[in-house]
């Protein structure tokens, strides 16, 4: 199957989101795709967003590639600038929380190459949220101490 960008546009963003990661755009490429073993995704952040808050996944195994532009990956051992043709991976249950930001003064795209387990758990490094996915596909988010983790709203 052939996936032109023209055809497939970026996943849709919530404004919350926007307002915490700053201006990106994603796009779902295994999803487009029909695969459901791995996921695919395309990554493009103008300067000063972020890809995620840090965390890592117990179950599922990561890959980055960079495409263009200047990718700082940040993670427990700080920041590292990447450019096109470099790449980073994180083996399931490593706890290495991790996340890409554009700290430079142009865009910059990668993609993440990842496996789709039935069930994971994913742990932020700088908040204290776990995100369990079971595999009836809900999920539920906790505290580190197993209590409910409510998301704060927009001025809270």
């Amino acid at each position: 199957m052939i996936l032109r960008g023209r055809d497939h546009p970026a996943l849709p963003v919530s404004a919350e989101a926007r307002a915490e990661i700053g201006p990106a755009a994603e796009r779902s490429l295994a999803d487009d795709g029909g695969l459901a073993q791995f996921g695919v995704r395309l990554y493009r952040l103008d300067p000063g967003a972020r890809s995620s808050d840090r965390h890592w996944h117990e179950r599922e195994d990561e890959f980055l590639y960079v495409l263009d532009g200047t990718a700082t990956v940040v993670d427990d051992a700080g920041p590292h600038d990447l450019g096109p043709g470099d790449a980073c991976a994180w083996p399931a249950g490593e706890a290495n929380g991790h996340h890409v930001v554009n700290r430079s003064h142009a865009p910059c795209s990668f993609l993440v190459v990842g496996t789709r387990a039935a069930t994971d758990t994913v742990h932020y490094a700088d908040i204290d949220k776990i995100r369990i996915r079971h595999e009836d596909g809900r999920e539920d988010l906790i505290r580190r101490d197993g209590s409910p983790f409510v998301e704060p709203q927009q001025g809270d």
